[in-house]
């Protein structure tokens, strides 16, 4: 119940009070700083540190300071660690598509610190619109940013966690899929209570959602949301529903709910829940049962339905080898860095405005042995390398 408590006051601190968006490379700290900042003792330090190293590319550090503030291991009793080792795996990505043939309305989550899930789900994304769905909802788009379906690609002000590049890159895929970005997190009440608060946010959310069947009630939307959004019982939140449960209220449509985050990796050796260790699958996976309904147990609190499992991380050029997939390729940094160490390297995509872009990808450097490469597309890029003092440099890449 703590653990649960500080999840919701920690998700309040995420969308009720972000911080400002700072600008293009001034959005992304090195790990040193993150690592200073992580053990100020401020309320949610560990929190925010687990997204800025999102930012940067440090996946198992995110996890890790993610972990440290809130996830504990839990044990099993025989007779359930029994059962869940008695279901069989089967490929998610597939049982999903599969499934989505009957749906209206799909709402995947993720947590707001690891990038693996934005990875998944834009790996959804372009056979979902041909199986009709047109609109992608998004948690972390901000309503402001009137010019990103023009525009074309998502900029600084495009949303919070927009700025992460796995995040952006889903906002990318949506947009070549032809999908209409559809933010839905605002016009809620930031004052009263806690408890009041929670309520206003998870109504205003389902409201905003239901505006676009109103306006095209045949209308195939997935929701992106973040952490138990996607809970459909009772007490989605704290005492109280999410908005999946309101918007099944108000449109009359059972969504096709799916938690990515029970089944994931924590970063730590002991923050992993008890039923993730028992997990044996080689990518990410449903489990089914003997009558091949998906197992959707793995958090007691959470009702979906289904869970989503992802393998512990496997790595290749120095990154996580899921980045390497749907058109992404290892590029290596060859020109010597001039900005000394450590530095960020941020690649751009050269047809976006630099000036305000998000970048495709960012790494950090520790020194001239660290071979980290980027994760790109075939296409032009524009490479900033960035020193500690502020200093820069500038080279074009074609891949």
């Amino acid at each position: 119940m703590i653990q649960r408590v500080l999840l919701l006051l920690l998700l309040l601190l995420s969308g009720l009070a972000a911080p400002a968006m700072a600008q293009n490379t001034e959005a992304y700290k090195f790990s040193e700083v993150i690592k200073q900042e992580s053990q100020s003792g401020k309320p949610g330090a560990n929190q925010y540190a687990a997204w800025d190293y999102s930012y940067i590319g440090e996946y198992l550090p995110g996890l890790a300071s993610y972990t440290g503030s809130l996830r504990r291991s839990k044990t099993l009793t025989p007779a359930d660690s029994l059962a869940f080792t008695a279901l069989t795996p089967t490929d998610a990505r597939r049982y999903i598509l599969c499934r989505a043939r009957t749906e209206q309305i799909i709402i995947i989550n993720e947590a707001h610190h690891d990038s693996r899930h934005r990875v998944f789900t834009a790996s959804l994304l372009p056979e979902l619109a041909k199986l009709g769905f047109r609109y992608l909802a998004a948690e972390a788009l901000d309503e402001q940013d009137t010019l990103l379906q023009k525009r074309g690609f998502p900029v600084m002000q495009t949303g919070f966690y927009t700025k992460e590049p796995q995040f952006c890159n889903l906002l990318r895929v949506a947009q070549q899929a032809r999908y209409q970005l559809v933010p839905y997190d605002y016009g809620f009440s930031r004052e009263g209570e806690w408890e009041e608060r929670i309520k206003a946010r998870e109504t205003a959310q389902a409201r905003n959602i239901q505006r676009i069947l109103q306006a095209d009630p045949k209308a195939k939307i997935v929701v992106h949301c973040g952490f138990s959004h996607v809970n459909e019982g009772p007490n989605g939140m704290g005492e109280q529903p999410a908005m999946a449960a309101y918007l099944r209220q108000l449109t009359g449509i059972d969504p096709f709910t799916i938690d990515q985050t029970a089944l994931s990796e924590s970063g730590t050796p002991t923050g992993d829940l008890a039923r993730y260790r028992l997990a044996r699958a080689a990518g990410s996976a449903v489990f089914l049962d003997a009558s091949r309904q998906p197992y959707a147990g793995a958090d007691r609190n959470m009702s979906v339905d289904v869970n989503v499992f992802h393998p512990r991380t496997t790595f290749a050029a120095g990154r996580p080898a899921w980045l390497f997939t749907d058109g992404r390729r290892p590029v290596p940094i060859t020109p010597p860095i001039t900005v000394g160490y450590p530095c960020l390297v941020l690649a751009y995509v050269a047809s976006e405005d630099i000036a305000q872009a998000v970048p495709a990808d960012v790494v950090e450097l520790q020194g001239p042995q660290d071979r980290r490469a980027l994760a790109l597309r075939k296409g032009r890029y524009t490479i900033v390398a960035k020193g500690r003092a502020g200093q820069t440099q500038t080279w074009t890449l074609a891949k």
